[in-house]
């Protein structure tokens, strides 16, 4: 009786979560602007201390299409960041793929696998920049989110992670031609990591944000 109650409240909550954020998404769109670039593609399970991961991901969404490397560390036990480094498209007659970087930041403030608080799931809250120069102009975006994650176990011993993010930012859009601009963003990433062995998993997600689209990637544990 107990798994069945279990799961029932980690879909509920889960549900409610992913819910709630494309509600709040979809009041986002009030002035359309660039999006995020690199979407997400994490959960809210960190690494662990000392651990490194090193990726590669590409996203294809309605305003731009990125390719970039990533590499994680753990930190703590709780704690891990992450540096991207790439190239973002915008979807415009002519433009040529400028150079991208973002770095994020997570605690996981509740653990699955924590035996004496019996956590049903996976949560984190974190800080995030990120920064396009694209032709004519750059973009910097700065701001947290919140990410859920819920771990299912096949028999073979692989994990399917299905992840949900939601994030709150500031949007500053800086133009040679034009006053620089500033706005609030909100965004949704909806996705799963699935391991294809003990140190290499792949990534797929969708982004609800100025820039809706697909991003996924493959990682694996350097160190």
């Amino acid at each position: 009786m107990g798994r069945p109650l279990e799961d029932k409240m980690k879909t509920k909550i889960i549900a409610i979560t992913l819910i709630l954020g494309i509600l709040f998404s979809a009041t986002a769109f009030a002035r359309k602007g660039p999006g995020l670039a690199s979407g997400f593609l994490n959960t809210a399970d960190a690494c662990g201390f000392g651990v490194g991961h090193i990726g590669g991901f590409a996203g294809i969404g309605d305003e731009a299409t990125s390719v970039f490397g990533a590499i994680t560390y753990g930190f703590s036990d709780f704690t891990e960041g992450r540096l991207k480094l790439g190239f973002s498209d915008l979807d415009v007659t002519g433009a040529d793929p400028e150079l991208m970087f973002g770095a994020d930041l997570k605690y996981e403030f509740m653990d699955y696998y924590d035996k004496s608080k019996k956590q049903p799931l996976d949560m984190a809250f974190g800080a995030f920049l990120e920064f396009v120069n694209y032709e004519g102009g750059s973009v910097w975006e700065i701001g947290g989110n919140l990410i859920t994650s819920i771990p299912y176990h096949f028999k073979s011993g692989r994990r399917l992670i299905p992840y949900g993010r939601f994030d709150l930012r500031l949007e500053q859009l800086s133009s040679e031609n034009a006053n620089d601009e500033s706005d609030f963003k909100i965004g949704l990433n909806i996705g799963a990591k699935y391991e294809l062995g003990s140190d290499m998993s792949i990534y797929g997600e969708f982004q609800f944000d100025d820039n809706t689209g697909l991003f996924a990637g493959l990682d694996f544990r350097a160190f």
